[in-house]
């Protein structure tokens, strides 16, 4: 096969398994490696390492690619775009790696093993009882050459494993520093099973070479692999990258991060509705600061500021109450527009509007969104927090139930302002944006009836909307429009009645 120039312009490569789903890990280690590219003018690679045929499914493959996507964390090489150190598929690459293979058995720096699966498991249980070391014995590097030639023309089954040298190696980490591993540890690898595939260690090292790989930014459960593989490459002849471990996601309160502690899969934080920028900012602070003070990351920023030298040792906490501030953050950033065209969809989806009606509704939507931008943290909480403009309130929330019990005698008041305010606010001023006059009325009638505002607007918001706080009360009516408010109003009696034990 052939070997890959040796260039010192930075290549970095996303290499994920396809599993079903881009895993929050995994999304911030391909944000890592994207952000170091582009920090160094050098190129983002990413790499399907599919050889679970069962699992890497083409939907399993698409998770990945629309999970990146999502993020905005374009590659410049691989599936979809190509490149000129394709394919970028390790499944289509694997023939390439026997070459290798040959390459070390012909200098002696691996062998056949020919022993079965009973054996070791008995020298295992050996080793066990003995409490000795757990690993090959290397009793087929001593085979006479003779028979080796002899099995294999036999057809005997056989792995090939590597002989690791004498001595130690030391991984220059940039973010752990230097880590040393004594060869005494490692055993004699298998490198191609018996059916003629080689396995996952051997198949990264020759796919990192030929591609021409400079740095390996990855997750520190990969540690364990890389004594192993700068063995390999060391083995081959080929150089050796720079290598980069970043810390795990743990849990709060420490641990590994699984389901229960909340979605580990990037698609569920996409269908929540999260805003990428959020997710971006959140991912690039679990285990990297910039200094003790600033949480507020946008992309610009970080393409200016990320470094692996600021990439803590310690785990990452994963703290969702973080991502929500980030969230409500950049809700508050984004203009109206792009808000409304992000509302819609969970709207059609929750029956409050069909997308036929969209044109004739886009603006009472949009002063509807207007309303409660500053309120939600990902759009999937719209929904609710739009729902009483759509619906009747079928109950009144805690709060709303309160009010009515405290005020328990305002139902001749609400009676007798819905009577008022039909009469007396024109048509034209139910419409969005035009609620003055609906407040001058009401501040008119309060002050005729010698009550206080909220007497009256308390009662009247848990019996509109069925909810003690929502925004500006006529604001709020003045989008629901005439009809629905005086509908609601008529039903104040049942609504009391109700509350009241």
């Amino acid at each position: 096969p052939m070997t890959a120039p040796t260039s010192e312009k930075v290549r970095v490569r996303f290499a994920p398994s396809p599993t079903g789903y881009l895993h929050i890990g995994g999304a911030r280690t391909a944000l890592f490696n994207y952000l170091f590219a582009r920090r160094h003018g050098g190129t983002f690679v990413l790499r399907v390492e599919d050889t679970d045929r069962e699992r890497s499914t083409p939907q399993a493959i698409q998770a990945i690619v629309d999970g990146l996507r999502y993020l905005g964390l374009e590659w410049d090489e691989g599936p979809e775009k190509g490149g000129s150190y394709g394919p970028y598929f390790q499944s289509e690459r694997l023939p390439r790696y026997t070459g290798y293979v040959d390459q070390l058995l012909r200098e002696g720096k691996a062998y056949r093993c020919f022993c079965s699966r009973e054996r070791l498991d008995e020298l295992r249980k050996r080793q066990t009882a003995a409490k000795e070391r757990i690993q090959y014995d290397r009793t087929c590097l001593r085979l006479d050459p003779a028979e080796i030639e002899r099995r294999v023309a036999a057809r005997d089954p056989f792995v090939v494993r590597f002989k690791v040298p004498e001595g130690a190696t030391v991984i220059d980490d940039i973010i752990r520093g230097s880590v040393r591993v004594e060869h005494k540890e490692i055993e004699d690898l298998i490198i191609q099973r018996a059916d003629g595939t080689c396995v996952y260690n051997f198949a990264v090292v020759g796919d990192d070479h030929e591609m021409a790989i400079t740095h390996v930014i990855r997750g520190e459960d990969h540690l364990s692999n890389t004594p192993k593989q700068i063995l390999l490459f060391q083995a081959l002849g080929f150089p050796v990258p720079r290598y980069a471990h970043i810390p795990l996601i743990l849990a709060p309160g420490g641990g590994k991060l699984s389901k229960r502690h909340g979605a580990v899969s990037v698609t569920e934080y996409q269908e929540k509705g999260y805003l990428p920028e959020a997710m971006i900012n959140f991912l690039a602070r679990m285990g990297w600061s910039y200094d003790d003070k600033q949480e507020i990351f946008t992309m610009a920023e970080l393409l200016e500021k990320f470094s692996l030298e600021n990439v803590q040792k310690a785990g990452a906490m994963y703290d969702i109450k973080k991502l929500n501030h980030l969230g409500a953050h950049y809700m508050r950033q984004r203009p109206l527009e792009d808000l409304v065209g992000l509302a819609v969809p969970y709207l059609v989806r929750a029956g409050f509007v069909r997308a036929e009606d969209l044109s004739a509704q886009k603006e009472r939507i949009a002063s509807m969104v207007a309303l409660e931008k500053d309120r939600i943290e990902h759009m999937l909480q719209i929904t609710e927090k739009l729902r009483y403009f759509f619906e009747d309130p079928k109950e009144l929330d805690e709060g709303a139930l309160k009010v009515i019990r405290k005020k328990k005698d305002a139902l001749p008041l609400v009676e007798r302002y819905a009577a008022s305010v039909a009469q007396a606010v024109p048509e034209s001023a139910w419409q969005p944006g035009q609620h003055a006059a609906l407040e001058a009325h009401a501040r008119e009638l309060v002050s005729r009836e010698g009550v206080e505002l909220g007497d009256l607007a308390q009662p009247l918001r848990a019996i509109l909307t069925g909810r003690s706080a929502t925004p500006g009360l006529f604001e709020v009516m003045a989008i629901l429009g005439r009809a629905v408010c005086l509908r609601r109003l008529a039903r104040a009696g049942e609504v009391f009645a109700a509350a009241l034990p």
